[in-house]
């Protein structure tokens, strides 16, 4: 699926999920920059419930980002 000109995989997202393997931070990047664009205008009923999962793989993977910082600096 392609929105605002980045590749997506809702289906990879869903089988990934957010208590499970994290996005890497290539796809963070993306997302984050898609998020953005969404966030400046109007939504979809679609595209906030693709908002909704976005915020949950975003948090997903800078808890885990924080979590092994953390562990580094022990």
């Amino acid at each position: 699926m392609l929105t605002n000109g980045f590749q997506t995989d809702p289906e990879k997202e869903v089988r990934k999920g957010a208590d499970s393997e994290l996005i890497d931070e290539t796809e963070y990047d993306s997302m984050v920059a898609e998020f953005d664009l969404l966030w400046g205008r109007t939504t979809t009923p679609q595209e906030q419930s693709r908002m909704e999962r976005m915020i949950r793989l975003i948090d997903a993977f800078e808890n885990s980002r924080n979590s092994q910082n953390g562990h580094r600096q022990n």
